[in-house]
């Protein structure tokens, strides 16, 4: 019996803390973070995209 309660205690915190990174994850908005796209049109090749991390020094 012991061991029944003891695994649904860590089930239940494993999935909060599962739940709360997930959430976590998903409302991260810091821009610092978030990478820049550029499409530029070129009229001999297929679509080409760069992507750029802008640096804060």
């Amino acid at each position: 019996m012991r061991k029944n309660i003891q695994f649904v205690v860590v089930i239940f915190f494993v999935t909060i803390a599962f739940l709360v990174m997930l959430n976590d994850i998903t409302n991260n908005k810091n821009p610092k973070y978030q990478n820049s796209v550029e499409l530029y049109e070129v009229t001999n090749q297929s679509d080409l995209a760069a992507t750029d991390l802008e640096d804060e020094e």
